[in-house]
């Protein structure tokens, strides 16, 4: 089951915690599934996608790493 929404908001982590500090800096998506729920997740690039732009991500153990759906 994929994960597919539109970004609502975004932001970018500069100064992480000690557990995410190799990963800095990196971009935090809040995305708003087809079914009404929002998630929080990774995006795959450095800089954040527009707000409303449709993204995809595999679902995970882990927090899911969203990429841009192609147009």
């Amino acid at each position: 089951m994929t994960l597919e929404g539109r970004v609502q908001s975004h932001t970018i982590i500069r100064v992480p915690d000690k557990a995410h500090a190799a990963a800095a800096p990196f971009v935090l998506v809040l995305v708003e599934l087809a079914d009404g729920k929002r998630v929080l997740g990774h995006f795959n690039r450095a800089e954040p996608p527009a707000i409303g732009s449709r993204v995809t991500a595999e679902p995970s153990e882990q927090t899911p790493v969203f990429r841009e759906e192609a147009t």
